[in-house]
């Protein structure tokens, strides 16, 4: 494959020279070239076993490889339904509801342009599938579903051809349905009208992320650049009356200002302000820490949530699910506490972190841990619950640097299944390495009130 001009088309033909230079015709004297095919994946990067499989599609589309077997984790454990449920309860008890912004995946989307057919059916029925959980988990879910590959007017794709992400048109699609079932939400009249306008500026030039796997695995060769509208959406008014800030959104790479202009183009069909909580590194699973965490969530949280979940993204850990729902009270802070307890510890475990007789009166799936620890550099805690029955579970919690409480570790247990009663006791901790020094450990556990426990199914 023969390096080119970016703004070549994908189908069109580079012309090299042929030999060691220009030959001349016989006839004319003329240069005589060859024609070269543009663009066809080598062979190293259509290995499934390679660290990122590609598959080449048609009309230059490039695809992922199907799902590693690591990952084929079944989405509707009872464990990640119980946890998403319970963590919509804890937001409801505050006031907040959660809208899921899920569209299709670009393999669904453009099953017509994979050269290999046959699996549309099945990944239709795994999307709606996926849906469905969302719903019944308690999270509000448009009909996504019903997004087009393009619109009418506008030739642009939903998904670039060689990049995860929606296009400019995608976002606009998406924001456009999400407002569509935002208005008839009685949350939605309580909001202040304020008229927004949004403007092309320019345009966004994407090299691509499969694009750029493609010309790792294939020695510099590459797909020409693609392109998008940059819109940009203001404010024409002022709010009609008091600023108000009930609608946030969290979501991924996708959802950053600045980029495809989803936020923008929510406010402006909604005809509300929208603020964005995405980080800018579009990760947000440490986007939803801070924002738990924040001041403004804890003493105004607001009416409504939009999480911007891409549907890869769709099998959520327990570890994330777990801290997230502890911190939506943040912690302890807001509970009464059953037990507290202080420990210095050297190394790289510490057994009966916390214990009382006052646990053994609580169901396990009622409690929260609160653990503050001296060194912020800890980031991962390897945890084993005992149990009255002699039973225990191992499960790990990860924290993110970047949170600025770093060396908290606020958690719930989640679903602790057993085929009879039993009562937590114990929990021991380790580190994957050493502590730097002494470290001081600081645990609280407190509980859940009942109602909340029942209507997350326990």
């Amino acid at each position: 494959m023969t390096k080119f001009a970016p703004i070549f088309s994908v189908l069109t033909f580079l012309l090299s020279v042929t030999g060691a230079g220009v030959s001349q015709a016989a006839d004319n004297g003329l240069p005589k070239y060859a024609a070269e095919p543009c663009c066809q994946l080598c062979p190293e990067a259509q290995k499934t076993s390679a660290e990122v499989g590609l598959k080449e599609g048609s009309a230059g589309w490039l695809f992922a490889a199907t799902e590693r077997a690591s990952n084929a984790e079944p989405l509707t454990t009872p464990e990640r339904a119980f946890l998403l449920k319970l963590l919509v309860q804890e937001l409801a008890q505050k006031g907040t509801t959660v809208m899921l912004v899920m569209p299709p995946s670009r393999t669904l989307m453009y099953a017509d342009h994979q050269l290999s057919k046959g699996t549309a059916a099945e990944t239709t029925k795994e999307y709606l599938q996926t849906l469905r959980f969302f719903r019944q988990a308690g999270f509000l879910v448009p009909a996504y579903e019903r997004l087009q590959p393009t619109v009418s007017g506008s030739a642009e794709p939903f998904f670039f051809k060689r990049d995860i992400h929606w296009t400019s048109s995608g976002a606009k699609q998406t924001a456009q349905l999400a407002a569509a079932d935002i208005r008839k939400l009685a949350l939605f009249e309580q909001q202040p009208e304020q008229r927004f306008e949004t403007t092309a500026q320019g345009v966004l030039k994407i090299s691509g992320l499969l694009n750029n796997q493609s010309q790792a695995l294939c020695g510099g060769q590459r797909y020409p650049l693609e392109f998008t509208p940059h819109f940009v959406t203001k404010a024409v008014d002022v709010a009609t009356t008091t600023s108000v800030d009930d609608i946030w959104l969290i979501g991924s790479s996708q959802s950053v200002e600045n980029r495809f202009n989803f936020n923008g183009f929510l406010q402006q069909s909604l005809s509300r302000k929208v603020s964005n909580y995405t980080p800018d590194d579009g990760n947000s699973s440490v986007g939803w820490a801070k924002l738990l965490a924040s001041e403004a969530f804890q003493t105004k949280p607001p009416k409504l949530i939009l999480w911007e979940l891409p549907y890869e993204h769709r099998k959520l850990s327990a570890s994330l699910l777990r801290q997230m729902i502890a911190l939506v009270n943040n912690g302890c802070e807001s509970y009464p506490t059953l037990e507290q307890k202080a420990q210095v510890f050297q190394g790289n475990k510490l057994n009966d972190v916390i214990f009382g007789a006052n646990l053994l009166k609580t169901h396990p799936s009622q409690l929260i841990f609160d653990l503050k620890l001296s060194d912020p550099s800890i980031e991962q805690l390897l945890l084993t619950v005992w149990y009255s029955d002699g039973g225990k579970s191992d499960f790990q919690i990860r924290k993110n640097s970047q949170l600025a409480d770093s060396g908290r570790f606020s958690f719930v247990l989640g679903n602790v299944e057993m085929k009879q009663p039993r009562f937590f006791v114990s929990l021991d901790l380790a580190l994957p390495s050493a502590a730097r020094g002494k470290t001081t450990i600081n645990a609280s556990v407190c509980h859940f009130p009942d109602n909340l426990l029942q209507t997350a199914g326990r």
